[in-house]
């Protein structure tokens, strides 16, 4: 069995790759509120290219600032904040 290579085969594998890896796009959002004063924060990013593997990272940390002033994510908020914010009016 002989194997035959045809020239700018190579190129064009490469190519096709690099452009795949170029396209790639990718959108993550996440909504918080603070559960007594009921005010919203929204965290979202998206990026098109290498930036879509950025879009996760940048919504996470923005996650973890709001978290640590006291936000929780809107599907995490138990029964109890969920009752209480909609009794206020401020669950949006």
């Amino acid at each position: 069995m002989r194997i035959i290579k045809r020239p700018g085969t190579g190129y064009f594998f490469s190519l096709t790759f690099l452009l795949a890896a170029l396209i790639g796009c990718a959108s993550h959002a996440a909504k918080m509120i603070h559960p007594q004063s009921g005010t919203t924060a929204d965290c979202s990013a998206s990026g098109v290219g290498f930036g879509a593997s950025f879009s996760a990272s940048f919504v996470e940390n923005c996650r973890r600032t709001y978290e640590d002033r006291g936000y929780v994510g809107m599907d995490n908020l138990t029964p109890e904040q969920r009752a209480s914010l909609a009794r206020r009016g401020l669950l949006p």
